[in-house]
């Protein structure tokens, strides 16, 4: 796959999409591509995430307790991991063989510092995505505490 069809993929995924071109061409760049076979572990849940996962081809299963998700090409897999410290909320290994792009924190950051107005976009969606949480949580606890009728 040629360096413009990742940045055409990588514009497709939150939060990248709200960078610019020449911003997801670095980050594309200079990201290593990681191939799987089918059944080879990715990661397990409780392992310190150093950044996010991006697939290009194959898919990844994501297993928490007994439940199992699927993530295809086009799925950034980490996203909170490319903006804070976290752990691994799940096992994921690869359901077919697969290739992602191995998106490092650090050079995440990197990415943002260069290109500011982006890391700004990423900023206001991030708060805009907390605000819409709080408030269906909210709600949540307004109904689950609410007096009988």
């Amino acid at each position: 796959m040629s360096l413009d069809a990742d940045v055409r993929r990588l514009a497709g995924a939150r939060p990248l999409d709200k960078l610019p071109r020449e911003a997801l061409q670095l980050l594309a760049f200079s990201c290593q591509k990681r191939s799987l076979r089918q059944g080879e572990a990715l990661f397990s849940a409780g392992e310190a995430a150093e950044g996010a996962f991006f697939v290009l081809e194959g898919e990844i299963a994501l297993r928490r307790d007994e439940t199992e998700r699927r993530a295809g090409p086009g799925a950034l897999i980490g996203e909170q991991a490319l903006l804070a410290e976290t752990l691994r909320p799940a096992d994921a290994s690869a359901a077919s063989d697969s290739v992602l792009l191995a998106i490092p924190r650090e050079t995440f950051r990197r990415v943002l510092s260069e290109f500011p107005a982006g890391a700004a976009k990423i900023h206001r969606s991030q708060i805009e995505r907390t605000r819409k949480l709080v408030a269906a949580l909210d709600g949540v606890k307004r109904r689950s505490f609410a007096p009988p009728a």
